[in-house]
């Protein structure tokens, strides 16, 4: 198909193309200005590579190597998103009475029965709590804590008095998952390691906090695990410390009280350097005591890791070479197992090789933990055995100095103690505090302050793009199912008969315009339409030029296919030669050409055949020089066999006396039996045919009637053809110009034309 066939498509099809165009067009303004904006705040973070050695695999193929895209999931994770969900307490849905209030949650806790709530304003930042019954539950302040039996609540409110806001608690699972599904984040550029995390949401707020949370979250996660015994060990001496503490203040006491009961204030020197030495000793004891808890936490932190399938790290004895060796290495296959675990299965024998590796220097780490433990547990017995000799030689101190030193060393011992541990408190906090993350924050989220969506501009460009290409598709789609006949080639084929002209659209007017419509060939004699008409009496004249052609009748295969027009026409050009000229109503049914020349449809020929009048009484003057017309007359019940009746036969064979030409506008072939009856008193029959009105098997049907009950069928005439449509044209404006209200106008239709005529000029190829 050329473009120009396209154009004369959408023609045709323009209510489909309007209607289509219009609909998704409007459809997009509606949806991009009634769409709620929507923000989007980011974050970049940074993930520093680490500085280990790579495997062969990452020297053979460096761009397998992807631990970006583990830390990628590792930030998608469901338990992040949990967290950041607790964390913002987005598992509570808050819908406020008014656009211009808002209600933030800084701290929310309801037992389970609790599931929706209600807070009224009732001030500037007071409020009441109601459950879902509408019963009260309690009164609160912005940025106070409200502690009720089921409900412990801190909010921030602002609004004007008597609004509202509901709190509904959404399932925490999906809310956790729908966070999570609509996180974004991504890589920019390729092996730059610094990682994009976005989320959009309709609150420009929110959506900066949940980006800064997510984070946050996942800064949080990457420190838990060299932390983990850090915090541990913090713990412990915080438990050692609380305990201590009482014991310390009882000990101070008792030898104060002892002091001033016994009236002796001081040791000789050899208690004093007995009780410095036992001190000394106790410190030994607690600091090996410590290393050993220290062990045993690193023991457990890699039992618990292997068990959940882990890499354990080792954060302890990292002073010791061969830990600090065997940490190198570790890191360095977890590296190449991340990469491989991107292209492989955990089965395959590359992963199983690395992670056979992996479980054998965490064997030896565990066994060097446990030779650790064992030595410190030997130190342990030794200092301990140290600490006996010295209590024995205490024994043996005078009873006044003897109770004296046992007070005193109670008191020394205890304050050391307590000093040694508050100082390794502190080591152990400064070593959590100190732990370094591989994860630095380059950006953190803001608060946008535009939307990115809608884009007005750009949604209504794309509309008017995409209903213009759907409406185009809507028309080709409903033009290639329509199986009706839309040219002349096609309709040859099928009916079997001879094409004998093709008349241009002449409109689909109302009216008066519509009866002007019906005299064109009278009233504009120079028009294209006019020309076609004269076509058609020359075609219809040379279709039997070897017999007689008196008697011509008109009939289609569906009503209101242009056959009264055709009619109307044909017998106005038939009646400017000098002929004379009838125009008889066949249509029983549906009677409408007396319209065109303003008659009565009574009398006519019902009424004739019926001898309520005579022949002369019925025919009436048209106003046309050598054209009269005889209308249907009364509608009668039985049309058929009123019209293939003998006085039928004789009223036509009367007409043929008097009259050269007698066109007969009869009703349509498919709907009723009228049009054969009235074939069979013709001299000839000429089809007219609606273009894309009849469907090929309507066609094929009407040509079978007409082939079997053997009429002079001499023809067809395609009607309501468009001029740009045209195969043929016959030469309309050859020496008549255009209809004169369009002489002079580059009409698009004209343009059409002009541009089929250049692609077949050979100027334009497809």
């Amino acid at each position: 198909m050329h473009f120009a066939e396209y154009v004369n498509m959408i023609i045709r099809r323009k209510n489909v193309f309007v209607g289509v165009f219009l609909t998704v067009l409007i459809g997009i303004g509606l949806y991009t200005f009634l769409m709620r904006p929507v923000y989007r705040s980011s974050s970049t973070v940074y993930v520093k590579k680490e500085d280990v050695k790579l495997g062969l695999t990452q020297a053979v193929m460096p761009a397998v190597s992807s631990a970006i895209d583990v830390e990628i999931e590792i930030v998608k994770s469901r338990s992040i998103a949990e967290q950041v969900v607790r964390t913002l307490h987005l598992d509570w849905a808050i819908k406020p009475s008014s656009s211009g209030s808002s209600c933030k949650i800084v701290e929310i806790s309801a037992s389970p029965k609790v599931q929706k709530l209600t807070l009224k304003m009732t001030g500037r930042d007071s409020y009441d709590v109601f459950d879902v019954a509408g019963k009260k539950m309690g009164s609160g302040r912005n940025g106070t804590l409200l502690c009720l039996s089921d409900l412990v609540l801190d909010v921030q409110l602002a609004g004007k008095q008597a609004d509202s806001f509901i709190l509904t608690r959404m399932p925490f699972s999906k809310t956790a998952e729908a966070l999570r599904a609509a996180t974004n984040v991504k890589e920019l550029g390729t092996g730059t390691n610094v990682i994009e995390i976005s989320y959009e949401t309709t609150d420009a707020q929110m959506s900066s906090d949940i980006v800064n949370a997510v984070v946050q979250a996942y800064l949080a996660k990457s420190l838990g695990l060299k932390t983990q015994e850090a915090g541990k060990t913090v713990s412990f001496i915080d438990e050692q410390l609380q305990s201590i503490k009482g014991d310390l203040g009882k000990a101070e006491n008792n030898l104060q009280e002892y002091k001033s009961s016994s009236g002796i204030v001081s040791l000789d020197a050899e208690a004093s350097s007995l009780i410095q030495k036992y001190s000394e000793f106790e410190k030994q004891r607690v600091g090996i005591d410590l290393a050993k808890k220290r062990l045993e936490f690193a023991l457990s932190s890699q039992q618990d890791d292997i068990a959940n399938g882990k890499t354990y790290s080792p954060a302890v004895m990292q002073e010791d070479p061969l830990v600090a060796d065997m940490a190198r290495q570790l890191a360095a296959l977890e590296v190449q197992k991340r990469s491989l675990m991107l292209q492989f299965t955990a089965k395959h024998p590359a992963v199983q090789n690395v992670q056979a590796q992996i479980d054998e220097i965490q064997q030896k780490i565990r066994s060097t933990y446990q030779t650790g433990v064992s030595n410190l547990a030997k130190a342990e017995s030794d200092v301990n055995q140290r600490l006996a000799t010295y209590e024995s030689e205490l024994r043996h101190l005078p009873v006044a100095e003897r109770d004296l030193a046992r007070y005193t060393r109670l008191a020394k011992v205890t304050g050391d103690i307590y000093l040694f541990l508050l100082q390794k408190r502190e080591e152990a906090r400064i070593n959590k505090a100190s732990t370094i993350t591989n994860i630095n924050v380059i950006d953190t989220a803001i608060t946008p302050s535009n939307p990115v969506r809608p884009q007005k501009l750009k949604n209504l460009l794309i509309g008017f793009v995409v209903a213009l290409v759907l409406g185009v598709l809507a028309s080709v789609i409903i033009e290639f199912l329509d199986n009706s006949i839309k040219n002349e080639s096609k309709a040859k084929n099928i009916l079997g008969f001879a094409h004998l002209a093709t008349v241009p659209l002449l409109g689909s007017k109302k009216g008066k315009e519509h009866d002007d419509l019906n005299l064109i060939a009278q009233l504009k004699p120079q028009s294209t339409a006019a020309e076609a008409f004269r076509a058609l009496r020359t075609a219809l004249h040379f279709s039997a030029i070897d017999r007689r052609q008196q008697v011509t009748v008109l009939t289609s295969a569906f009503p209101g296919e242009g056959k009264s027009t055709i009619s109307c026409n044909l017998a106005i050009t038939i009646a400017q030669t000098g002929v004379r000229t009838l125009l008889i109503d066949g249509d029983l049914h549906k009677s409408t050409s007396y319209e065109t020349f303003g008659l009565n449809t009574v009398p006519g020929v019902t009424d004739i055949l019926s001898g309520d009048v005579s022949l002369d009484d019925a025919l009436q003057p048209t106003g046309l020089e050598n054209l009269t017309m005889l209308t249907s007359g009364t509608i009668p019940p039985n049309p058929s066999a009123i019209l293939g009746s003998s006085r039928m036969k004789d009223l036509v064979n009367s007409l043929r006396g008097m009259f050269d030409q007698i066109i007969i506008d009869a009703p349509p072939v498919l709907p009723v039996a009228d049009a054969v009856v009235l074939a069979s008193l013709a001299d000839s029959v000429l089809i007219v045919m609606e273009t894309g009105r009849v469907p090929v098997k309507a066609a094929s049907r009407l040509s079978d009637l007409l082939h079997n009950a053997k009429v002079p069928v001499v023809g067809f005439v395609f009607n309501n053809k468009s001029f740009a449509d045209s195969e043929y044209g016959y030469g309309y404006g050859y020496g008549y110009g255009q209809d004169d209200e369009n002489v002079g106008k580059a009409t698009w239709r004209g343009l059409v034309k002009r541009f089929s005529k250049w692609k077949e000029s050979g100027k334009f190829r497809s």
